[in-house]
């Protein structure tokens, strides 16, 4: 495995996912927000499903392996 200096490249990867964890829960939750200030609580309650249920088929789907060119 490729080191750099104490860090390995999965470790790397790995803060990676992880900041863009954090991104995108405040993206959704500033989301949330939004619309609970424009359209009331209900179509933000519906938007947060959607937005969960969307989040969720991005993580699950398959990755691949190398990106063709």
């Amino acid at each position: 495995m490729l080191l750099l200096g104490d860090m390995s490249v999965r470790s790397v990867i790995s803060v990676m996912h992880l900041f863009g964890a954090i991104a995108i829960t405040l993206i959704g939750v500033g989301s949330f927000f939004a619309i609970v200030g424009v359209f009331g609580l209900p179509a933000a309650m519906v938007a947060l499903v959607v937005f969960i249920a969307l989040a969720a088929v991005l993580f699950r789907r398959p990755q691949a392996e190398g990106i063709p060119r």
